[in-house]
């Protein structure tokens, strides 16, 4: 049986944004109210930036929206570009450098493994 309290379709938005080091800001968003089975955000990294390690408990997929860089994951290295998208498992370390002029723009979505 649906939920009644659950919205119906419709925008979805952020939380404050939460500024990080060197400008990178990461935006959550809001799902409240939606029964989601994951969680979700956006982050922004100016050009010559990079991520710090990130390592959790959680299962992740990143989605590239913009701009370019180097992504660190599993002792090796990835270009990415617009378009890429890439998968972590739960505890595997990564992150993300901005190698190019314009700012990178990735889209993530975790979930409980």
């Amino acid at each position: 049986m649906p939920d009644p309290n659950a919205r119906s379709g419709g925008p979805v938005t952020c939380l404050p944004d939460l500024p990080g080091p060197d400008g990178i800001v990461l935006s959550e968003h809001d799902l409240s109210g939606i029964p989601a089975p994951f969680s979700s955000s956006v982050f922004v990294l100016p050009p010559g930036t990079s991520t710090d390690v990130d390592l959790h408990d959680v299962v992740e997929t990143w989605f590239v929206g913009s701009g370019e860089g180097r992504l660190e994951h599993e002792g090796k290295a990835h270009l990415v570009v617009t378009g890429d998208s890439f998968h972590f498992a739960s505890r595997e370390p990564h992150r993300v450098h901005n190698t190019g002029s314009t700012p990178l723009t990735v889209f993530s979505v975790w979930w409980s493994a």
